[in-house]
């Protein structure tokens, strides 16, 4: 069984969230019910789920979800001090899921699909990818970010499975790749020259960048092929809120 952490701490209030009225878009109303219940009720439908806890304002989310999760804990000023927040509360060595508040699209097939593929592969962090096929079969209307690889083009997902060791005892890493995560040319530096060349000429395998990661982090990294798209399509722009209303009420 796996603990799950949802991060809904965002205090960025973007234009989907002026259009839609709320200051959170885990609070956008779908069928009369915040886009976060929906990843609740996904995580509580999985086999694989044990406690659920949400990062975010208390006051705001307890009043939709403060029965149906182990704990609301109020945010920090980060990502990373979120991620402690959470990690510190659970206090457990097991691995859990780092889940998006965005995603409501999800369901418990795609949930415990993800955590047997990354415990068969033994994974100390897995990262879920899917083909750009499998994505526009099922929602062709998607406008996703697509990645050319060596075996072919993919979308990464909102979902991570994590061994809480790797946040303690590689802190300083994973903050310097979250403040660059906007500048691909700084990953450079910690992925090496080699791979960001192999990567511009397509030539670049999964293989060979789970190898790299396991290599920097000292922890099995691995990119788990999943066959569900729903943990892919998340809420950024007006766009993405009709396609996810449109599927949800059906």
């Amino acid at each position: 069984m796996s603990n799950a952490l949802i991060f809904a701490g965002s205090k960025e209030k973007g234009p989907l969230e002026i259009a839609t009225g709320v200051g959170n878009k885990a609070l956008i109303m779908i069928e009369d019910r915040p886009v976060i219940d929906y990843i609740v009720e996904a995580l509580k439908g999985a086999e694989n789920i044990d406690k659920i806890v949400v990062i975010g304002a208390k006051d705001d989310f307890y009043p939709y979800i403060g029965e149906k999760v182990e704990e609301i804990l109020d945010p920090g000023s980060s990502i990373l001090e979120n991620m402690e927040i959470g990690l510190k509360y659970l206090n457990s060595p097991e691995h859990l899921l780092l889940l998006a508040s965005d995603i409501p699209l999800i369901t418990p097939q795609a949930i415990d699909e993800f955590i047997g593929r990354c415990t068969e592969r033994k994974a100390d962090i897995g990262y879920p990818i899917i083909t750009k096929e499998n994505i526009l079969n099922k929602y062709p209307e998607a406008e996703r970010t697509f990645v050319k690889m060596k075996e072919g083009i993919f979308c990464g997902g909102n979902i991570v499975f994590f061994k809480p060791e790797v946040f303690y005892q590689r802190q300083g890493l994973i903050k310097e790749v979250f403040d660059n995560r906007k500048a691909v040319w700084k990953y450079a530096k910690i992925l090496g020259f080699k791979s960001i060349v192999k990567f511009l000429v397509k030539t670049l395998t999964i293989e060979e960048i789970e190898k790299r990661v396991t290599e920097i982090l000292g922890y099995n990294s691995v990119a788990v092929m999943v066959s569900y798209p729903e943990m892919m399509i998340d809420l950024d722009k007006l766009s993405d809120y009709e396609l996810i209303k449109k599927y949800l009420k059906k």
